[in-house]
């Protein structure tokens, strides 16, 4: 059974909610699992911005998260806008995307658009009207600008309590621990974790690309809460 993806599900962590159901957050799945999750292979998946998106939405849809992440460094920040364009077209109802940016006129090309509701920002680049998700990993820093949101590496587990109410986490769970632990294992923290205020499930990295049956482990725990 599929969920009914909700950006506005996504959203709620930034309110200081628990996200219900819980809400995925894995911007790095890695190009080689993306490929076995939506069972296409090839350079055809990633050779423009507009094939990008149609890969990503495509992610989304096995990955059965509320949001499309898209990386606006892959490309030329001027062609930012027909990727985000095609993405518009293809996602299903109820879902917008986040999109990663690297350089402030990547930001403004993502907050002119309809079909993106929050941004994740590098070396300063941070939106004005849109949730912001400081993406380098420092709660500290993250909190100082007045971030909606950071993304974590690890430690999950002690970082929610000290930062609840202040700003959401995304992330946490560490990649090296998603590899190294069993089904059961991975289930178990997810739902421990899934009902925190503020809280986004992911690794907070990139499972290798060895690590498909981790990733299936970590997504299959998301999924089983929301169904």
């Amino acid at each position: 059974m599929l969920r009914k993806p909700s950006y506005q599900n996504f959203l709620s962590v930034f309110a200081h909610r628990p996200a219900t159901p819980p809400t995925l957050f894995e911007p790095f799945i890695c190009d080689p699992l993306t490929e076995q999750l939506i069972w296409r292979r090839g350079e055809q998946l990633w050779d423009t911005p507009e094939h990008y998106a149609d890969t990503m939405v495509s992610l989304r849809e096995r990955t059965q998260a509320d949001i499309v992440i898209l990386d606006a460094r892959r490309f030329c920040v001027s062609t930012l806008d027909r990727m985000l364009a095609a993405a518009e077209e293809l996602m299903p109802e109820g879902v917008r995307a986040v999109v990663l940016c690297g350089k402030q006129e990547a930001v403004r090309i993502a907050e002119s658009s309809p079909a993106v509701c929050a941004v994740g920002g590098y070396d300063g680049c941070r939106p004005r009207n849109l949730p912001f998700i400081r993406m380098d990993r420092c709660a500290e820093d993250a909190y100082s600008e007045g971030a909606a949101g950071c993304f974590i590496s690890s430690d999950a587990e002690t970082l929610l309590p000290a930062w609840q109410g202040k700003i959401a986490l995304l992330g946490g769970l560490g990649d090296r621990m998603i590899e190294e632990s069993s089904p059961v294992a991975i289930h178990k923290r997810i739902a421990e974790l899934s009902s925190a205020p503020g809280y986004a499930v992911g690794t907070g990295g990139s499972i290798s690309p060895a690590g498909y049956l981790s990733l299936i482990s970590l997504l299959g725990g998301v999924i089983r809460l929301g169904t």
